[in-house]
């Protein structure tokens, strides 16, 4: 069997123009480029069905006791019922391949046998679909973060994510700390303040509730403690798939960094449950198709989906607020 390398690029059509003349090339695999990944869709909550815009319940009551001393009926309090929109738009990524332009490189190996066929076969199909499903899934995750509708990158500006959202949103819990910027000689205050301010109701109701940061300020943190801390022998902590977790001594609360955080000093803690994001079929991004189209001799190669996110019940989360001294 034929081996040959090659570093795959998220680009418009193949890319060949790196490529030299085909000299029967070696090599026993194609390598592609590193990509980010991240498990925070699947800790949050995913309402399906969703093609334009549905509402997420909510219900409240704040029932009031009374002295039952005497006869006679006396009702107060009672249930509100509300709800917040989760919006979802219907996104696409469409690219289009000409097979023969691989030809006259190492790459055409890739081309099936017969000139009638090589154009109709999409190279690779397993690994290129396999390959953009990670690419758009973590395009997802950056637009779920990161979006914003006034953005300069085309990839973000479908809707505000969850920093935009929350940054702008008055009604978060906020722990202010004395600190301009965060070092790796008070990254543990500081994320011991938002661990504080995280409401009690959460942790006696069980909601799983972490704190989300960028890399650095993880790491500073964890510095921090082994650099003047007591307890540093006993802190255990794990890097998986670029997120460094830890719980944070003298609490129980997970710190993780999260990579749309990275470069930021912004530190979250976020009760998952309350996190909506919105789609159609959350299987719809492994949809990925590759149709021959025969008026422009091409392959079109094509995925739709749709996503949304919103949130519920600001008061439960928190956000940290830096101050000078």
């Amino acid at each position: 069997m034929k081996n040959f390398k090659q570093q795959l690029k998220d680009k418009f059509d193949w890319d060949v123009s790196g490529l030299p003349a085909y000299t029967d090339e070696q090599s026993a695999e194609i390598i592609s480029d590193l990509i980010n990944s991240s498990e925070f869709l699947s800790r949050i909550s995913v309402q399906e069905g969703n093609k334009g815009s549905e509402e997420i319940k909510l219900l409240s009551s704040s029932p009031t006791v009374q002295a039952a001393s005497s006869c006679g009926w006396s009702a107060t309090g009672g249930v509100v019922l509300t709800d917040t929109a989760l919006t979802t738009y219907r996104l696409k990524i469409q690219e289009e391949y000409c097979n023969e332009d691989l030809n006259g490189t190492w790459a055409q190996l890739m081309n099936a046998a017969g000139a009638n066929v090589q154009d109709t076969v999409m190279p690779m199909e397993d690994v290129m679909v396999a390959y953009y499903i990670k690419k758009t899934q973590s395009r997802i995750q950056d637009l779920v973060f990161n979006g914003d509708t006034t953005s300069v990158d085309p990839n973000l500006v479908f809707f505000d994510g969850l920093r935009k959202l929350w940054t702008a949103d008055v009604n978060l819990v906020t722990a202010t700390v004395a600190f301009p910027t965060i070092t790796n000689v008070n990254a543990f205050d500081c994320l011991k303040a938002v661990s504080n301010a995280i409401p009690r109701v959460l942790k006696s109701n069980r909601v799983v509730t972490e704190i989300l940061c960028g890399y650095e300020t993880a790491q500073d943190c964890l510095d921090q403690i082994y650099n003047t801390k007591d307890f540093a022998a006993n802190i255990e902590f794990s890097d998986e798939n670029g997120e460094l977790t830890f719980i944070l001594p003298t609490t129980t609360t997970r710190v993780r960094s999260q990579r749309q955080l990275d470069g930021t000093e912004e530190v979250y803690a976020v009760p998952y449950q309350y996190v909506f994001y919105g789609t159609d079929l959350d299987g719809d991004v492994n949809g990925y198709q590759a149709k021959y189209v025969d008026s422009d001799e091409k392959l079109h190669f094509s995925v739709k989906w749709r996503s949304g996110i919103n949130y519920v019940f600001s008061e439960y989360f928190v956000k940290l607020v830096l101050t000078a001294s």
